[in-house]
């Protein structure tokens, strides 16, 4: 796919590169888990050459990302992407909840991670 015809957000190159980088990859380890060939990888980070609506699935899939983050103009790569149904029901209603009711729940919600964080890294 070209440029001119891309699906994916302009800033697709840098994301992309900025993806593998936190992961610690190579552009020959992503190329690898995609099925493509390093070149690819390599083209998609300078822009020269953008990806298919498949391989923007599979890099969505590898990166956890939402497909909206690489299809848009979006800071939030993360952003609906709650695989557990009925708790991104859950957080759809509390993200109507007055700010205060928020911040508590964001408290509580942060002390439960850390308490699992915790005992994960006690049975290490």
């Amino acid at each position: 796919m070209t440029k001119k015809q891309s699906i994916v957000s302009p800033d697709f190159p840098k994301k992309l590169k900025q993806l593998r980088q936190t992961k610690e990859w190579s552009q020959g380890q992503v190329a690898m888990k995609i099925g493509v060939d390093l070149q690819r990888i390599s083209k998609y980070e300078r822009g020269v050459l953008y990806p298919t609506t498949e391989l923007v699935l599979k890099l969505a899939d590898l990166f956890e990302v939402s497909l909206d983050y690489l299809l848009r103009d979006k800071s939030n790569p993360t952003a609906n992407k709650i695989n557990n149904l009925e708790l991104f029901k859950q957080m759809e209603k509390a993200d109507k909840l007055p700010s205060d009711k928020q911040k508590t729940l964001i408290a509580v919600l942060d002390a439960f991670i850390k308490q699992q964080k915790l005992e994960e890294l006690m049975h290490e």
